[in-house]
């Protein structure tokens, strides 16, 4: 495997032979021209929103020195072009939440009572050549006419991707924090670092770096998670058995006139054979059930299965009581779901349930202070890019982006 790597290197790092210039030539484009063609780095416009100047900047000096790490690992593109670009705007983390209800009665939220920090943001777009079909033939065209989401980001001072927001509807807070997922954890550190990753499968990698002996989050409790899931569904099931209580049916009258119109159809229809008048009518009259009883069918059916899933999470809350877990982080799958299980216990799968850590945030450092980073990359399915993750794994200094924390 490591001599299929270092060919792969070598063909695509070092045998770079096309420079994009010779490139968009008359010759016809291949595969084996975008993956070896030479490319380069871009620079994109800034953005900017309500910070100052000095924020901006001291903010942005950061980034510089992030965009000179990856100019030293990554000093020739190759089957790409880079298009770089900072970042940078209010940050939002450890906010707390207020949710009220639109004039459509939708669930709508706010962030308060806001801690004064920046958020800022680096990204290197790492857009492939490709081979395009034109009135001339195929040829050859840059990265830079190639708009996709694979790259690098490092993002300071904003935990989302490790840690995700739940469903806009849902309203779950714990001391008016809203509750949030962290994603799930390879078994496997890199460099001493946990490496997370969005759902199995994904080519998205995640590291969270902050500051030593203090988390950024705060793990939601087994017991926390199994109260709110009994209060959720409960209200959840009531609604539901409500709702088919309140379903509106026909007078009795009404119904028994129609039943009566159907007998006659019938006697209409199968006059003539008993037997099979017979047999129309009982079949009709077996399943036969007014709209009041249908009715009732369903909020029966309702009860119960409100019944049997609460079941489900007040038995593991017992359990869990009995084996003294009622503390540990909350890991699951699928939130207030009891299918395969409520609680996951492999990190590999599970989503820990938390809630930001606004303790974590010191307040008497700069807003635009690094005091938290996440690094981030996303590869697609391309030759070059299986490369370039490499070079990453291999020679990217994290210990560099640890040194900025508090700087």
């Amino acid at each position: 495997m490591k001599k299929q790597i270092s060919l792969l290197l070598f063909l695509i790092i070092h045998q770079s032979s096309w420079s994009q210039q010779s490139s968009s030539t008359n010759s016809p484009c291949t595969d084996a021209m975008i993956v070896t063609a030479k490319g380069k780095w871009i620079k994109y416009p800034d953005l900017s929103t309500a910070v100052t100047k000095s924020q901006q900047q001291e903010a942005f000096n950061r980034l510089d020195a992030i965009h000179d790490i990856l100019l030293k690992i990554y000093p020739q593109p190759t089957g790409v072009d880079i298009r770089w670009k900072r970042s940078i705007g209010p940050g939002y983390f450890g906010a707390q939440k207020e949710y009220y209800f639109n004039p459509d009665k939708k669930l709508m939220s706010k962030d308060v009572k806001l801690l004064p920090i920046a958020s800022f943001n680096y990204f290197a777009n790492f857009s492939p050549h490709y081979c395009a079909h034109t009135d001339k033939g195929i040829v050859f065209m840059p990265g830079d006419k190639n708009e996709n989401g694979n790259g690098i980001t490092v993002t300071a001072n904003n935990i989302g991707g490790p840690v995700g927001s739940l469903p806009p509807e849902d309203d779950w807070m714990i001391d008016g924090l809203p509750v949030k997922k962290r994603s799930p954890v390879l078994n496997e550190k890199w460099k001493g670092y946990e490496v997370q990753y969005p759902e199995f499968g994904a080519g998205t990698r995640y590291i969270l770096i902050h500051r030593k002996g203090i988390l950024p989050y705060k793990p939601v409790t087994r017991k926390r998670y199994l109260d709110r899931c009994i209060s959720h569904l409960t209200k959840t099931h009531d609604e539901m058995i409500k709702l088919q209580e309140q379903m509106p049916v026909r007078s009795l009258e009404e119904q028994e006139k129609e039943k009566k119109a159907k007998l006659a159809r019938f006697e209409n229809d199968f006059g003539s054979d008993p037997k099979r008048l017979k047999s129309a009518v009982d079949y009709y009259l077996s399943g036969y059930q007014t709209d009041q009883q249908q009715r009732e069918e369903r909020v029966n059916k309702a009860k119960k299965n409100k019944q049997d899933e609460l079941k489900k999470f007040t038995d593991e809350l017992e359990k869990t009581t009995k084996e003294g877990l009622l503390d540990s982080p909350a890991l699951i799958l699928v939130t207030y779901y009891s299918i395969p299980t409520i609680f996951e216990t492999d990190p590999e799968k599970g989503y820990m349930l938390v809630t930001e850590n606004p303790d974590y945030i010191r307040k008497d450092l700069p807003g635009y202070v690094p005091q938290l980073i996440v690094l981030s990359w996303w590869w697609s399915d391309y030759v070059p890019y299986r490369a370039y993750e490499n070079i990453l794994w291999q020679d990217f200094p994290i210990e560099k982006l640890q040194a900025m924390i508090d700087k």
